[in-house]
């Protein structure tokens, strides 16, 4: 073992999850450790922990800071499974998972809940255009400054395009540790393995992200009785000809919105095709990877 290795690893993984004042347990520091692929010795990294929770020196205060976010993230749960059970009749939906800050650092009280749908190639936009209506029938979408608590239907992709290093910046650190972190609400089919077989790029720098770990049951739905019966009956009659025609007429009622909205924002954080819808205007994955690469040079030369 390596020591030197392995504490600038343990550094490294503190140092990003610190940009977001977020410590980290024992469990999830071995986790996400970036760069080390040995298991490593924590005791002999002589780390600060308090409440069973570790954090750079100096930093006690992102304990008290994990704490809140633990009880905030099991309030938002509870709304996330009662948004994405409605839109599971939606048909040829295959999976929703809870993504960004409810799956990982940075949730506050008025954070809202990001997803990353998965949809049958072909019929990405009349996924969209469904889930958009039911969940706004029901007052959980997303509208204008009305984002706390509500479902923001931002990410989209086909089930054939799982991997999302296409997407990537440079040295994409917070897409490689929103990968590891998604949590699978509605995942009937168990896509969450798809995606992490995809994207086996994350673990030349995340050697341990997609290891199994326990997810809590309360925390999946799935449709069921009639909304079951009702979703493969759609998925049956559109599933040809006139499925291509509704998918058709779904894209063009949208795309002359998204145009007016997005097209003035290229980039990483806009894209709008057939096998992927992403809008994230306020891209900060290049700002995260700044911070973070701060983070380390202070650590290394300090530390």
């Amino acid at each position: 073992m390596n020591y030197d290795v392995m504490k600038k690893s343990i550094l490294k993984t503190l140092a990003y999850f610190d940009i977001f004042g977020y410590a980290l347990t024992a469990e999830e520091l071995k986790r996400f450790r970036y760069g080390y692929t040995d298991n490593p010795d924590l005791q002999m990294c002589d780390l600060p922990t308090k409440d069973g929770f570790y954090y750079l020196p100096g930093r006690e205060e992102n304990v008290a800071t994990r704490q809140k976010a633990v009880k905030l993230q099991e309030k938002k749960i509870k709304i996330a499974k009662r948004g994405i059970k409605i839109i599971s009749w939606v048909p040829f939906l295959r999976a929703v998972f809870v993504c960004n800050t409810l799956s990982g650092p940075g949730l506050t009280e008025d954070s809202d809940i990001d997803v990353f749908i998965i949809a049958r190639k072909g019929r990405l936009w009349l996924v969209r255009i469904l889930a958009t209506l039911s969940l706004r029938l029901f007052g959980l979408r997303t509208i204008g400054k009305k984002t706390k608590d509500r479902i923001c239907l931002s990410f989209f992709a086909a089930d054939d395009s799982l991997n999302l290093s296409k997407i990537a910046i440079e040295n994409d650190v917070y897409l490689m540790y929103w990968l590891a972190q998604l949590i699978p609400i509605y995942d009937p089919e168990n896509l969450l393995a798809s995606i992490q077989r995809a994207n086996q790029w994350v673990k030349e720098y995340l050697p341990n992200a997609f290891a199994p770990y326990e997810l809590s049951k309360r925390w999946r739905v799935d449709s069921i009785g009639f909304s079951k019966f009702f979703k493969k009956l759609l998925e049956k009659m559109w599933c040809g000809g006139y499925g291509d025609l509704m998918e058709k007429q779904a894209r063009e009622a949208q795309v002359a919105r998204m145009k007016l909205n997005y097209m003035s924002k290229p980039g990483a954080g806009v894209v709008m095709s057939d096998q992927m819808l992403k809008f994230h205007e306020n891209d900060r994955r290049a700002e995260y990877r700044e911070k973070w690469r701060k983070n380390i040079q202070y650590l290394i030369s300090n530390v």
